[in-house]
């Protein structure tokens, strides 16, 4: 099976100020759907739903040539395009806020007529050579490395939550289809599912991993629950075998089901699930926020972060 970082994505094939215009519009369009603030994490689940590209790019883990970590070129391009659309005042955030909110210019941008690149990008240029100017001597580039070289090394203002999740998506996508399993009857049983060894047993039978019960203490209801879990380093979850999934479902009479993956779904997998017997997709993205949420095999820490007062000359 391939490894990820050796695959190319249409990414690969834009240069870096492209990457980063590629992201604007669906950004702000996401925003202009919801009514005008989303979460980070929600802007960029919602903008990789509607575009297959950007979601292929956004799963994607490179490998860097200077110090053989693995990283997520995503998060630098989402951050800088962040960046730029406040600055030209498009939209608005506050530092370590993870809410990012809409202003009133960037409300009423009709997205047809929209120029990311003449609106956005160029105008932010400015401020990119602001920024340079002001880090000029505190991080210069070392001669014969251009900046798209180095720019794993860039911290961002969640460096540190970034790099944790870029560990947390490898170690995952390393495990074998069977600790993926394990690892996922783990999470589903933190969030309340209890399994028997019906599950188990059937584990290679029509699609169906794990079979158990999901007991609703507030309302006294108890449903059929089964999941079906799907390693991929590659490829996404596909329409069939969501097809696949929803016939199980219905040999072993289940109420709803749960579809696990460290990949994605493809846009037609998305729609398969909504029809028919109700499926929950977990994907890559999913599963970080879940196993934080839950604390599943990791051990929270506290740390601190120095304010500009520091920084500033």
């Amino acid at each position: 099976m391939a490894k990820r970082g050796v695959e190319k994505v249409y990414f690969d094939k834009l240069n870096s100020e492209e990457q980063v215009t590629y992201l604007i519009k669906p950004i702000i369009e996401v925003l202009q759907e919801a009514g005008g603030q989303l979460e980070r994490s929600e802007i960029r689940d919602r903008i990789g739903e509607k575009d297959e590209r950007i979601a292929e790019f956004e799963q994607k883990l490179y490998t860097s040539g200077k110090t053989g970590n693995q990283y997520k070129k995503f998060d630098f391009k989402f951050n800088f395009a962040i960046k730029e659309l406040s600055y030209v005042g498009i939209i608005s955030y506050i530092k370590y806020n993870p809410k990012i909110t809409l202003t009133q210019k960037g409300a009423g941008i009709v997205l047809d007529s929209f120029d990311a690149a003449i609106e956005v990008h160029d105008k932010a240029k400015e401020y990119w050579a602001e920024q340079s100017a002001k880090n000029k001597n505190k991080n210069p580039v070392p001669e014969g490395q251009t900046v798209e070289d180095g720019e794993e090394e860039t911290s961002t203002e969640d460096g540190i939550v970034d790099d944790f999740k870029v560990r947390l998506q490898s170690a995952i996508a390393s495990m074998s289809p069977a600790k993926f399993e394990q690892f996922s009857r783990a999470l589903l049983t933190k969030m309340g599912v209890q399994f028997t060894n019906k599950g188990i047993q059937i584990s290679n039978d029509g699609g169906i991993d794990g079979y158990g019960y999901h007991v609703d203490e507030e309302d006294f209801r108890t449903t059929r629950v089964v999941i079906q879990c799907k390693r991929y380093n590659t490829n996404p979850v596909s329409e069939p075998e969501i097809n696949q999934f929803l016939g199980a479902m219905n040999k072993f009479q289940a109420d709803y089901g749960v579809f696990i993956t460290n990949s994605r779904f493809t846009n037609k997998a998305r729609e398969a699930a909504r029809e028919g017997t109700p499926i929950t997709l977990i994907d890559g993205n999913d599963l970080i926020r879940l196993v934080i949420k839950y604390e599943l095999f990791i051990t929270p820490v506290t740390t601190y972060v120095l304010d500009d007062f520091y920084l500033d000359e």
